[in-house]
């Protein structure tokens, strides 16, 4: 059976760190990979956080800088 056909003919139930798929049939098989409960996997969470970190840091950093523009064109002290 392939992924796809899996992924369409399952439940996945998570509890804490552990995920359980229930096929259709009734049958259950455990998840290697441990989940958060975001359902994300430790890389994903590690990749998600690098991406989130860096775009926080570039709006920071224009947003600094559309401030020290704003200033120079009118001081509002």
């Amino acid at each position: 059976m392939t992924y796809g056909v899996v992924a369409i003919l399952a439940t996945r139930i998570e509890r804490g760190n552990d995920s359980m798929v229930i096929l259709r049939s009734g049958e259950s098989m455990m998840s290697e990979e441990k989940t958060s409960l975001s359902g994300l996997t430790d890389n994903e969470a590690k990749e998600f956080h690098g991406v989130f970190v860096s775009s926080f840091l570039a709006f920071t950093a224009v947003a600094a800088v559309a401030h020290i523009l704003v200033y120079m064109w009118r001081p509002w002290f």
